[in-house]
């Protein structure tokens, strides 16, 4: 799209690199509609981790005015300006609808063929109700998002509705004193009412709807003559930005009361959107975790089937995961909710296993990570049988053999992964750093990659880390090294292994990959992504005053601080209450 319309300055290049990632879901999405890419991929591949990572101090605007340097231009162009870029053409499409989002883009690639395109005026004419200049500016020129407050209360027969808008952090532990507190996005409301305060949240007295432009800090609305007793935002998850409610005497649970009963009554985007709310809200401390674990629930009463769902709770869950394997007073009960969740409705570890002919696309992803989510919370049942799948896999496959490897492909990597994680068998591990070295299939490369970072053998780990520092032939290839580093420090052993390598061995890895390797300058961050002790954040700035130049990687030294930050604080002040929760809601 970059050849065919060129941007006026680099300021817009997310333009043209987002719009292509959205287009080939469009595209991808039109050929096989039953994959659902749009839905699956834009909110569970850009728009969750774009709102967790930009829910930081440390983030930056999609736009960075005066940028001259290539350096710093390739600094903003990252994954984020990727997943929040895709996250606001789909906010766009929602608000103008398909038809008149596909026009516009139409006509503003035929008016600036091989020519300047000006994207405001793209703006304009798409936003008919408002500046569309100055509404995307809100979005573009600032970082983080809007955290929408909604309350709603019943009096005198009428519903009156208060809509406040602040900045969202995900964590208290970050400072975020040098924002601007006063900032105000211009934020699409779109919301449906239902329920009749007091008696039901089910009955249906008007379904009235909101939709509007909050530009302001705060803004009110009253409806006369009818007494709702809930309201739903950001309908179809349109919006960037989290939504908090209240509501009388309870909030939440009345969102669960309408899932359980009427279980067609919110949209999938709406469900996915409700879990990434509570979620995040329950992380930073502003609602209970008991909260999202009963979303969960409701939508597993009705039994979830969507893959979004599934992807939606397994991504948070493993967040958290990555911290509560360092907390065995939460650990078994965290396990265990999952475990139950998956192993619901009569759903057992065979019918998961078992690919039918008739399975389309949606099943097979939801068994895949069904499988892999149980191993991940260490089920046994799951482990054993991916260790007794990965020995069914004839030793030609691994060979690059003609032969078929007796496993169906959407459980392979969690085959290779989980046995030669849990089975210390050197030969298998062997053999799979040899498939790693001659596989045909980059896609086979990196399942067998993560396969054998996973091994809780340190000597085999140490092994991978210093042959592939030595830059020694047939061994770990330098471009794969910081993404082998990041797989090990996805488990407890490998993290212990890696953060003791990285810091023994500082120096060797700055004069074999240098300062300005932008892989090694943000592997810090993936080191350090579990961190959770104060001891492990004053060994990482003792490591950052003994070699203060970071080269690339400042601002990634910086993220990984703020991180570990954010691990302690959630370890200190939310912990418990996860733990209350899990004991709670079963």
């Amino acid at each position: 799209m970059g050849n065919y319309v060129t941007c006026k300055w680099w300021d817009d290049i997310w333009f043209s690199e987002a719009m292509v990632s959205w287009l080939c879901l469009k595209t991808f999405e039109t050929n096989h509609p039953d994959w659902k890419m749009v839905e699956l991929q834009a909110l569970t591949e850009y728009t969750l981790s774009a709102m967790w990572d930009d829910a930081k101090p440390s983030s930056h605007p999609i736009i960075v005015k005066n940028a001259t340097s290539v350096d710093e231009i390739m600094s903003y162009l990252d994954l984020l300006a990727y997943s929040k870029g895709v996250s606001l053409l789909r906010m766009l499409e929602k608000i103008v609808g398909f038809e008149k989002f596909r026009s516009n883009i139409r006509d503003y690639l035929i008016n600036n063929a091989f020519s300047v395109g000006d994207l405001n005026m793209f703006y304009d004419t798409l936003l008919t109700n408002t500046n569309g200049t100055e509404f995307m500016k809100t979005w573009l020129n600032e970082m983080n998002y809007p955290l929408l407050n909604v309350d709603l209360n019943v009096e005198n027969g009428q519903t009156k509705l208060v809509f406040t808008q602040s900045r969202f952090i995900i964590s208290n532990a970050l400072n975020s004193l040098n924002l601007n507190q006063n900032y105000r996005w211009k934020i699409n409301i779109k919301c449906v009412l239902g329920g009749n305060y007091p008696n039901s949240d089910t009955t249906d007295i008007g379904n009235d709807t909101i939709d509007f432009i909050l530009e302001n800090e705060r803004e009110e609305r009253v409806l006369s003559g009818k007494s709702y007793s809930w309201i739903k935002c950001n309908q179809d998850f349109q919006g960037f930005y989290v939504t908090k409610y209240s509501f009388p005497s309870i909030t939440w649970q009345r969102f669960t009361s309408v899932l359980e009963a009427q279980p067609t009554r919110f949209s999938n985007e709406d469900k996915v959107n409700l879990m990434q709310d509570t979620f995040l809200l329950a992380y930073k401390g502003l609602v209970d975790y008991t909260e999202p674990l009963r979303i969960v629930r409701s939508l597993v009463k009705i039994n979830m089937i969507e893959f979004v769902h599934w992807k939606t709770f397994e991504w948070h869950w493993q967040t958290l995961a990555d911290l509560v394997d360092y907390l065995p007073n939460t650990l078994t009960e965290f396990q265990n909710f999952t475990i139950q969740k998956i192993l619901s409705n009569g759903v057992t570890l065979d019918n998961i296993l078992a690919l039918n002919l008739n399975d389309n696309h949606n099943t097979k992803l939801v068994k895949s990570l069904q499988f892999a989510f149980l191993c991940r919370m260490n089920h046994q049942g799951a482990i054993e049988k991916a260790s007794t799948l990965f020995k069914s896999i004839p030793i030609e496959y691994f060979n690059n053999g003609n032969v078929d490897s007796n496993v169906a492909a959407d459980f392979l990597s969690t085959v290779y992964t989980y046995h030669l994680k849990n089975d210390d068998n050197a030969a298998d591990w062997n053999r799979m750093y040899n498939y790693y070295k001659i596989a045909r299939s980059t896609f086979e490369q990196t399942r067998a990659l993560v396969a054998i970072s996973s091994t809780n053998n340190q000597d085999r780990l140490k092994q991978l880390l210093n042959e592939g520092l030595s830059g020694s032939p047939n061994t770990i290839r330098s471009q794969d090294y910081f993404t082998m580093i990041g797989y090990m420090s996805r488990h407890p052993i490998g993290r212990e292994t890696v953060w003791t390598f990285y810091k023994d061995n500082y120096q060797n890895v700055v004069n074999t990959f240098t300062l300005e390797n932008r892989r090694f300058a943000t592997s810090i961050v993936s080191i350090s992504r579990t961190f959770e002790k104060q001891s492990l954040l004053q060994e990482m700035n003792e490591l950052f005053t003994k070699y203060p130049n970071a080269g690339v990687g400042q601002s990634a030294r910086q993220q990984a601080i703020d991180q570990v930050k954010m691990n302690i604080e959630w370890v200190q002040s939310r912990e418990q209450n996860l733990r209350t929760a899990l004991n709670t809601i079963s």
